[in-house]
């Protein structure tokens, strides 16, 4: 199903999109796809969250996770759960090759407060140091790892963002083909599903995305790329969309060239017969749910993500409608 919001962008949302096409875009496209330029973006990235006025950015108690078992890391948002507790596994995004848990703490944590569970932020490896296929490795061994924790798939939700959406994706995927358990369902905020981004080229007619272009996007994400075949059932993840596939969630801005690649995800689960929900939110930049400049379609938007999951809890299956 895909819902287009009918609403007119906010005054801060229009601030927003403003700023970054001045600022994010147009740092990203001089962005080097180098180690050097790696710890420019992940020093830009970081900064960003930090200029940030305290009050955009909720703050939770944060616990570090290594174990020395399984080189697991990441750090629980809200709380620390008991084995067996509901809870949302997240994975951040930003192309493979910048941010962390800490950059996206504020956003995970409303997701989780959102849902009323705690989460689990992953720490997984990033390009260009740890190319293909080392996050999917991670984000592996980190639900496995939660499994043996205690928690039931049924009880997991994993979330991500953009890069962190296309990894999502292929988890479930990689758990189809190893005949493992699947998580009750997949929360997605503007997720990546072509890498070559061809997919996104073809809204650039239209609109210019104020976060990235399509060609700034393929160049960085290339750093974990590194060559590798992009048929690959890991990398091609709408060919992953299977009938017993986890419900999803799409939440896209309308203002971003990544909105081909939802569509691309919802007519894949279409075809294949697995529940997919579809929101465009007008108006809003990629990954708008963070919070900038506290946008008021953020939390309306994590209100659809408390429903969904509400949903999924009550019928252990997938929602037959999304509340209004």
């Amino acid at each position: 199903m895909d819902r287009n919001l009918d609403a007119t962008p906010s005054r801060a949302s229009r601030i927003v999109a403003a700023v970054m096409l001045a600022t994010v875009h147009r740092l990203g496209s001089l962005l080097p796809a180098t180690r050097a330029g790696a710890r420019i973006g992940r020093l830009a990235m970081h900064g960003l969250r930090l200029a940030m006025p305290s009050w955009t950015v909720a703050r939770f108690p944060v616990h570090d996770r290594t174990d020395p078992d399984a080189p697991v890391r990441g750090e629980w948002v809200n709380a620390v759960p008991e084995p067996g507790e509901p809870i949302v596994y997240y994975l951040h995004g930003s192309a493979y090759f910048s941010c962390s848990p800490g950059t996206h703490r504020g956003l995970v944590g409303r997701v989780g407060r959102a849902c009323e569970r705690p989460a689990f932020a992953l720490r997984y490896r990033l390009a260009p140091e740890h190319p293909f296929p080392a996050a999917h490795e991670d984000a592996l061994r980190g639900y496995r790892w939660l499994l043996a924790r205690g928690h039931r798939p049924e009880d997991i939700v994993v979330a991500g963002d953009s890069a962190g959406g296309h990894l999502a994706l292929a988890l479930a995927g990689e758990l189809t083909r190893r005949g493992l358990p699947q998580p009750a369902g997949l929360v997605l905020f503007s997720p990546l599903a072509d890498l070559s981004m061809r997919l996104a080229a073809t809204m650039e007619p239209a609109l210019r995305d104020p976060y990235a272009s399509a060609t700034t996007a393929r160049r960085l994400i290339g750093m974990y790329v590194a060559g590798a075949d992009l048929t690959d059932p890991r990398l091609d993840v709408a060919a992953g969309i299977v009938p017993d596939f986890p419900p999803i969630l799409i939440q896209v801005g309308g203002l971003e060239v990544l909105r081909a690649d939802a569509d691309h995800l919802e007519a894949a689960a279409r075809r294949a017969g697995a529940h997919c929900e579809l929101q465009v939110w007008p108006g809003q930049v990629h990954v708008f749910q963070a919070g900038y400049l506290a946008v008021p379609e953020a939390a309306a938007a994590l209100a659809q993500v408390a429903a969904f999951v509400a949903a999924l809890d009550r019928t252990g299956g997938p929602p037959d409608r999304m509340p209004a």
